[in-house]
């Protein structure tokens, strides 16, 4: 934070992009913020092709960069949507001293006490959740990964669910194919650990109608890796930032009340 001033770093989930976040960086930027929508390897303008990013660290590398070039006095408020979770995760253990306070937008919340794999066994849901996405495998260094393109189907029965309809037509143009990283290397990349994750102040907002990660899997999330701040946002459906972008921005702009 500069003054009064505070600089939102936004994370998108899977298949999205920065455009994702259209709503919310408005309200932000006229609020008196500065905020930044970056897009992961793959995702968005991004011109990386999915087949080529082999980990989930891969994966964030535009987010790493970005924090490796930030100014040693200026910190972020780190935000991540859904999948962008594990990005926010990452960038907790790898610069905390970066991260004014990260926030959880209906997203995947790791925790020293709670690695990837044991996510895994609470929410992973099968094939027939995706509606009519197109999945394919391919053979990578250890082993499979599986591609995922996101279907118009699955947009607006899970994810789009209270969002305007314009917005998901949006979304049925803009989307790009992503990868479940469920390879063993990423799932240790992805470990977190108390003394520099756990340094950083957390905030999880709940999508109180969410279906694509329903709210009970975000209950028990912040249950069991409880935040220092955590509220639900009712009515919002998976994409918070598009179906209740006033609330979320405020629900954000009391955060920087905190650092």
């Amino acid at each position: 934070m500069v003054g009064n001033r505070s600089h939102f770093l936004l994370v998108h989930g899977a298949c999205l992009g920065a455009w994702s976040w259209y709503k919310l960086v408005t309200l932000l930027e006229e609020a008196g913020h500065k905020v930044t929508a970056l897009d992961l390897a793959a995702s968005g303008r991004n011109q990386e092709r999915i087949q080529d990013v082999l980990t989930i660290d891969d994966y964030h590398k535009p987010l790493f960069s970005f924090m490796d070039a930030l100014s040693p006095e200026e910190k972020v408020i780190l935000v991540g949507h859904s999948m962008g979770g594990y990005a926010v995760s990452s960038a907790m253990e790898r610069y905390p001293e970066k991260i004014d306070f990260a926030v959880f937008v209906s997203a995947h919340m790791l925790g020293p006490e709670l690695p990837l794999d044991k996510l895994d066994e609470w929410f992973c849901p099968g094939p027939e959740y995706y509606l009519d996405s197109e999945q394919k495998k391919i053979n990578v260094s250890g082993g499979t990964q599986t591609i995922i393109l996101f279907g118009n189907e699955f947009l607006a029965k899970r994810v789009y669910t209270n969002s305007p309809l314009e917005d998901l037509k949006l979304a049925t143009l803009l989307v790009r194919p992503t990868k479940f990283f469920t390879d063993q290397e990423s799932n240790q990349q992805l470990r977190v650990t108390e003394e520099k994750y756990g340094s950083v102040r957390r905030a999880y907002f709940i999508g109180g109608s969410d279906v694509a990660m329903p709210a009970d899997v975000q209950r028990w999330m912040v249950e069991n890796n409880p935040p220092d701040v955590a509220k639900e946002i009712k009515e919002a459906d998976h994409m918070v930032m598009i179906s209740k972008a006033q609330e979320l921005c405020t629900n954000l702009l009391e955060i920087t009340s905190m650092v």
